[in-house]
Formats: structure tokens, sequence, C-alpha cells
């Protein structure tokens, strides 16, 4: 016999079951746009402009780079300092602790026998005081000394060069953050177009897997369609690991949070124009590493004449004053004064060798900056040459990855209007639009293999710190 009580039981269970998943949906679908709004206002979207301002604020080598110009700086002025006056007061209390006694005569003493002699009478009498108090300073001036002029000159060539140098460091920076910025992005394509196939793959092995349980196919072709499937899942693994580890150093060079949700606004669809040639002449100009080594010669020459500069005497002044006075109490109105000026020359006549020594090692060094700045000439214009090469190269690898692109996305156009007219099957649509992303990542990728010569091309004319 039917139990009615039971069965009307079980039949409010379910409605009151249908009621709580009704509940449960309308409250996700209320609660989801909430949390998609919330993704979306803690996602940093960054450009290229505003990555580059935060690689140069935040970025630790640069950071090294402005100390090392601060401390050349403090150098320069530590060189200065020499030829400048230096002044010095001094003050002074001493307390005599014991009494210093001195025998000091007073009269004669006649009363001897011999009237032409007549005998001192000595007092002790107290020469110290309890109490003395000194005061002065004494100033010197450096008149004439090549060695020290010659040292604040060349202090002055280094902290320009070392200004240059930290333009090097920033444009080498900069490019390399250009590089990273794109090739993080062509990463995010590379990993669509592995989900893609592993998509299409895993779609595949079901459809095989329907006809293998409906007798058509062979296990052998399910086995095959399982491998294809199971061989694309560690590619989208790879690459997966590979955009995060991009972007892991991408938010480190920038000083973002880790934890961060970071979007990049940028694209490989398009690419600047392929430059023209610049003459070596305005290329080296704007080189700040040419430059540098410009001012190293300088730096050289500087030195040079610092070493003719140690068979020059010196010449230097001085100028003291002092006061000091003495008394039992504190009363000192009584005290001595004390003024002199002087003029001391010095005249270097023999040391061994060593200067003749260190001149020579001067005159080699300046050879050795005029070597290294005939080498960057010859390696600035083969720079030049091989940039323009590798451009050129994938200026025409970006053309013919364009026509694949196109014929790839009229054979999409083809197979969409096929499978919905019937003739194509999904999978043959679907595995039309893997074809045609990765012609896609063929042409993002010879994008970014010409943009990263770009950006070489900008550093070698000492335009590295530019955008695109």
């Amino acid at each position: 016999m039917i139990d009615h009580a039971a069965t009307a039981h079980y039949i409010r269970q379910v409605k009151r079951l249908q009621i709580i998943r009704c509940t449960v949906v309308a409250l996700l679908l209320l609660i989801a746009p909430a949390v998609m709004i919330a993704g979306q206002q803690t996602e940093k979207r960054i450009d290229l402009g505003s990555f580059l301002e935060l690689v140069e604020r935040n970025s630790l080598d640069l950071e090294r780079a402005r100390t090392e110009q601060r401390q050349a700086q403090a150098e320069e002025a530590l060189a200065r300092s020499t030829t400048r006056p230096s002044l010095a007061a001094r003050a002074g209390y001493i307390r005599n602790l014991l009494e210093i006694e001195q025998s000091v005569p007073v009269g004669a003493d006649t009363s001897g026998v011999d009237p032409d002699f007549a005998p001192l009478i000595t007092e002790e009498v107290t020469v110290s005081r309890d109490n003395e108090v000194s005061v002065g300073f004494e100033l010197q001036q450096l008149i004439f000394d090549m060695r020290a002029f010659r040292a604040l000159e060349a202090s002055r060539q280094f902290t320009a060069t070392t200004a240059t140098t930290f333009e090097i460091q920033r444009q080498a920076v900069l490019t390399a953050a250009k590089k990273l910025f794109y090739r993080t992005i062509l990463l995010a394509e590379v990993l669509e177009v592995r989900r893609a196939a592993e998509e299409l793959a895993y779609e595949n092995y079901l459809d095989v897997q329907q006809r293998h349980d409906a007798g058509v196919v062979a296990p052998l072709d399910l086995l095959r369609a399982e491998l294809n499937w199971k061989t694309t899942i560690p590619e989208t693994t790879q690459a997966r690991r590979n955009l995060q580890i991009a972007l892991s150093n991408l938010k480190s060079v920038a000083g973002i949070d880790p934890d961060a949700a970071v979007l990049l606004e940028g694209t490989l669809d398009r690419h600047p124009r392929r430059p023209d040639g610049v003459e070596l002449g305005l290329a080296l100009a704007e080189r700040p590493d040419y430059r540098v080594l410009q001012g190293m010669r300088s730096l050289r020459e500087i030195e040079v004449a610092a070493g003719r500069a140690e068979f020059y005497p010196s010449v230097s002044g001085t100028f003291q004053w002092g006061w000091s006075a003495s008394d039992d109490g504190f009363s000192f109105g009584d005290g001595t004064q004390r003024m002199s000026a002087g003029v001391q020359m010095l005249l270097p006549l023999y040391s061994g060798g060593a200067r003749s020594a260190r001149l020579q090692r001067s005159q080699l060094e300046l050879q050795n900056v005029d070597t290294d700045i005939r080498r960057k000439i010859d390696d600035v214009r083969t720079d030049l040459r091989n940039i323009e090469l590798t451009l050129m190269e994938a200026e025409d690898r970006i053309e013919l990855a364009q026509q694949a692109r196109d014929t790839a996305e009229l054979a999409y156009s083809i197979t969409e209007i096929s499978a919905e007219s019937g003739v194509s099957t999904q999978l043959e649509l679907k595995d039309a639009r893997v074809s045609l992303v990765q012609a896609q990542l063929t042409y993002y990728s010879a994008t970014f293999d010409y943009l990263s010569a770009y950006f070489d091309w900008q550093q070698a004319v000492g335009r590295g710190a530019d955008g695109l």
C-alpha cells in the first residue's frame, strides 16, 4: 500500500530544497556582480608610461646610482675645502693645585766684616696664580698649490662624469623595463593559446570517447586522443608559470605589491615605424657612455697636469692671535695679548722618483682612454648596423605573419559559416579558431622581436629613456 503521509512529507521536503536552491542561486546572482566590481577596484591598470615612472622611482639599481652621484658631490666639496681658509679657535682654563715659589732678592746684608762684600738677602715669593685662562684663534690660507687646484678641478670633472654614468644606468634600466613590459604581454598571449589548445584537445577527447562508447572508433584512437589532451596540460602549466614569473619580475622592478592584481594596458598589434639611419657623430653625441669616456679623458688630462704640479712649490699663510691671563681669583683685567702672521713656502726637491713615476702612469692611463674611445666608436658603428639588420628582418617576419593571420581569419570565417550550415563540426570550428590564435601569436612574437630591437636602437642612439 502507498503511504500517503510519507509521500506528502517527501513532496514537502523536495519543495523546501527547491526553495533553498532558488534562494542560494538568487544570492549568488546578487553577490557575483559585487565580487566582480570589488575585483576590478583592486586591479591595478598600468600602461607603459606609468610603468616606466614606477621603475624610475622605485628601482634599487637607480637608487644606488643616485647615492654614488651624491658621493661624488661630497668628494667635490671635500676637494674644494682644501682651497678655502681654515679657522680654528681655542680656549683653555688651568687650575694650579700647587703653589710655585721663587727666591727674590729683597736687599743686601752690610753688617759683615768686609765692607766691600754684602751678600744678598732673598725672600721666597709665590709666582704662580691659582687660575689661568687663555683664548685665541688661528687662520690658515692656501695661497698657491697646483696639486690642490688640480684636485679641485678633477673632483668637478668626476662629479659631471658620475652624473652621466647615472644616465647610462637609467637608460639601461628603462630599456630592460620596456622589454619586460611587452614580454609579459606576449607571455599572456602564449597562455591564451595554450589554454585554447588544451580546451580543443579535451573536447576532441570527449568526442572520441563518445564515439568509442558507441563502437564507432577503435580503442587506440581513444588512447591517442587522451594522449594529445594530456600532452597539452604541461604546456599550459609551463605557460602559466612563465607568465607568473614575468609578472613577479615586473612588480619587483616597479616596486608594486607582489600580491596586487596587475592589468597591463598594452598591445602587440602595432609597432612604430622603422627609424631612419642616424649619423654616427650624432649618435655618439647623444650616447651617455661615449660622453663618459670623453669625461674620463678630461679627468686623465687633469691627472697628468696634477702630476706635473707635484714639481711646483706650495705657499701658505697663517695668522694667529692669543690672549692669556692669570689670577688667584677670577679677576682677569690684566692679560697678555699676542699676534703674529707668517708665510711658508714648501719646495719639493727629491722623492726617490715617485713623482716622475706617477706622472708617467697618468700619461699611460690617458693613452688607454684614447684607445677606449676609438674602440667605443667602432662598437657603436657595429651596433647601429646590427640593430638596423635586426629591425629589417623583424619587419619582414611581421609582414609574413600578418599574411598568415589574414589567411587564418579567412579560414575561420569559412569554417564558421560551414558550421552554421551543418557542413563543418564544432571541433573543426574550434580547430580553426586555435589556428587563428596561433597565427595571431606568431604575429605578436614577431612584433615583440621588432620592439625589442627598436628599444635597443633607442638606447644605441642615446634615447633609452624614451617611451614607445
